[in-house]
């Protein structure tokens, strides 16, 4: 986890996960005091576990780039995303 930039009250930070789910960098993250934006579970839990995510209130996890060497083809893939967080 580095924090890439600070925001007026909210920072911008890099994860680099090695293997998990997107439950777990939003545990982690609450756990070093830094809560994902817009989250619905944690720091506090505002809905059920099977009810789906409020449209008004979206996650601000966005995941920028993903690179990976495919197991079988042994070819390394990157992707890059032109998407933005909403503040």
């Amino acid at each position: 986890v580095t924090r890439a930039a600070v925001l007026g009250e909210h920072a911008l930070y890099q994860l680099r996960p090695v293997t998990g789910q997107r439950h777990q960098l939003r545990l982690h993250l609450c756990a070093l005091g830094a809560p994902i934006l817009g989250d619905a579970f944690y720091p506090r839990v505002l809905r059920g576990a099977g009810e789906p995510d409020d449209p008004a209130r979206p996650l601000q996890l966005l995941a920028r780039e993903l690179r990976f060497i495919d197991p079988v083809s042994r070819i390394e893939h990157h992707f890059r995303s032109q998407l933005t967080l909403r503040w």
